[in-house]
């Protein structure tokens, strides 16, 4: 087991000091986006259950009106999401060249949204759709917590650009990228990361609000318990996948990928055994316990929003495993 926590085994470990700063530091902006990405996932969620309700209750019109008003809330999700991956693209491109065309294309992506939500929210304000600044639903100062969030991220966005632009020179990033590069499938395997995170990203959200809003007494403990497991495993992958595999020197994943692979098939099949056990004792349970973290799933006692959470990780397992045994078969291939 200690090997696997050798100094020696990490990137960080050939560099100097300054380029140990700057990994920290980005790494700490990395879970600090992502946590505030993972919050407004989750009101965007509140706001789409609530579009959905309208619809599901014979309402177009409401459910037309419902989001037009919470609209500003799902961009600033979007911006958000923008914003993590700019910085994760940022921390890990292995080309320079590629590093700084990511930057500019995520930033601009940024200002997009963020231009789009300012506009829309001041001339819905002036028309009179919002009746002031400040209805104070969704949130206490909704829309004008839209607007000020907007303006934030026009400042990032612009940032980044001047930095594309003309601080890269005199601000440079010294740290080398970590992580697999792949060539192989490309779109595949960008497409299955972004399914992943945005799960992990609803795992991490749910729960933290899940330990204030989920209902550990009245019959149900064994499920609430087995409830939050299923979140806390799916966020914890991405976050060891990120911050333990993605740091590894490239032959100590080739080497390792497979063992962690094991370990995790083993800790998510253990987590879905414990789950579906929990359901059986408690089949009213998704709709008693886990509407106030999902209320689209379970508004009417539908499950799939907890299923696919519980086979995320036995499927990101399941594809590092054979990732490992073909890793490992090549290195054995090498010898």
């Amino acid at each position: 087991m200690k090997k696997f926590f050798d100094k020696e085994n990490f990137v960080l470990s050939s560099f100097d000091p300054k380029a140990r700063r700057q990994s920290l530091v980005l790494s700490l902006l990395l879970i600090f986006f992502f946590a505030i990405a993972a919050f407004t996932f989750f009101n965007m969620l509140y706001c789409f259950a609530d579009v959905v309700g309208s619809i599901v209750s014979g309402s177009p019109d409401v459910a037309i009106l419902d989001f037009l008003r919470s609209l500003p809330v799902f961009l600033t999700f979007f911006m958000t999401l923008w914003g993590l991956l700019l910085l994760h693209a940022f921390f890990r491109n292995v080309s320079e060249e590629r590093r700084i065309h990511s930057l500019k294309k995520d930033a601009t992506t940024i200002l997009s949204f963020a231009g789009l939500n300012i506009v829309y929210i001041l001339s819905r304000t002036v028309s009179g759709a919002y009746l002031s600044l400040v209805e104070g639903s969704p949130s206490a100062l909704y829309p004008l917590d839209a607007l000020l969030y907007s303006l934030l991220f026009v400042a990032i966005g612009v940032l980044a650009l001047v930095y594309a632009k003309k601080w890269q020179d005199k601000l440079p990033y010294v740290v080398p990228s970590r992580g697999p590069i792949v060539k192989r499938a490309r779109f595949v395997y960008c497409l299955f990361v972004t399914f992943w995170m945005l799960f992990a990203l609803y795992g991490f959200g749910a729960f933290w609000i899940g330990l204030f809003i989920i209902d550990f007494l009245h019959g149900y403990l064994f499920f609430s318990i087995a409830l939050l497991l299923v979140f806390l495993v799916n966020f914890l992958f991405l976050a060891v996948w990120e911050f333990y595999f993605n740091e590894l020197k490239e032959e100590k994943r080739k080497e390792f990928l497979l063992p962690l692979s094991l370990v995790g098939l083993g800790c998510s099949a253990v987590t879905a055994v414990i789950y579906f056990i929990a359901l059986g004792n408690n089949l009213d349970g998704p709709s008693n316990v886990g509407f106030g973290v999902l209320p689209v799933a379970f508004a009417a006692s539908v499950n799939i929003a907890t299923l696919l959470l519980v086979a995320t990780p036995v499927i990101v397992s399941i594809v590092a495993l054979v990732k490992g045994l073909l890793a490992r078969k090549a290195l054995k291939a090498a010898e």
